[in-house]
């Protein structure tokens, strides 16, 4: 994908698919917002039902980065809501994960999908909980493509490099191209670049 793209993730139109998730009883609805396997990056948006959870403890190699936009999710005893990011670092173990009722969230992905080892890595990488405000600034991690910040004001902004905008409120999410202009939706913002 290479144009500016913008998703409105309320749209009655959207592709939803399903998707099982290893370890899990129960699949997941799913939107693709945008993959680059150059990158061995994707972006979905996921649909818990209600009820989900996963039993099963293990890892994977994909580090993940989850923005709930409605519901709850705990994951190895991180208690994650709206407002907050969910940031899992590959082969970080992965236990008693269970959703509230109407889960939504936008994920980023990092790493090769797949690869769901039970048990603890003995690399096992780190799960913290961020608030997604103004002051958020995800640095590096390894295994995580990008940065992830926090933005009051992005409307109109230009990148050295391709970005993705997730405007919470707004409940939009857009494909920025190097060098394109951010669309003008007004409110907190987070962005993810590469």
């Amino acid at each position: 994908m290479t144009d500016l793209t913008v998703v409105d993730l309320d749209a009655d139109d959207l592709a939803w698919g399903e998707h099982a998730i290893a370890g899990a009883d129960q699949p997941a609805g799913i939107v693709m917002l945008h993959a680059d396997a150059r990158r061995g990056t994707r972006s979905v948006m996921v649909r818990f039902p209600d009820g989900w959870r996963r039993d099963s403890t293990g890892n994977q190699p994909a580090g993940e980065e989850m923005v709930l936009l409605a519901g709850s999710l705990t994951m190895s005893g991180h208690a994650c809501a709206v407002g907050q990011v969910l940031v899992v670092a590959p082969r970080a173990t992965r236990s008693a994960t269970v959703t509230g009722d109407g889960t939504l969230a936008v994920v980023w992905f990092s790493g090769p999908g797949g690869g769901w080892a039970d048990g603890e890595a003995d690399d096992a990488g780190e799960v913290r909980v961020l608030t997604a405000d103004a002051a958020l600034d995800r640095g590096p991690v390894p295994g995580l493509v990008g940065n992830l910040v926090g933005r009051d004001d992005v409307a109109g902004a230009r990148f050295d490099g391709d970005v993705e905008v997730l405007w919470l409120e707004a409940r939009r999410w857009a494909f920025v191209p190097v060098g394109s202009a951010v669309p003008t939706i007004p409110g907190f913002a987070l962005v993810h670049t590469y």
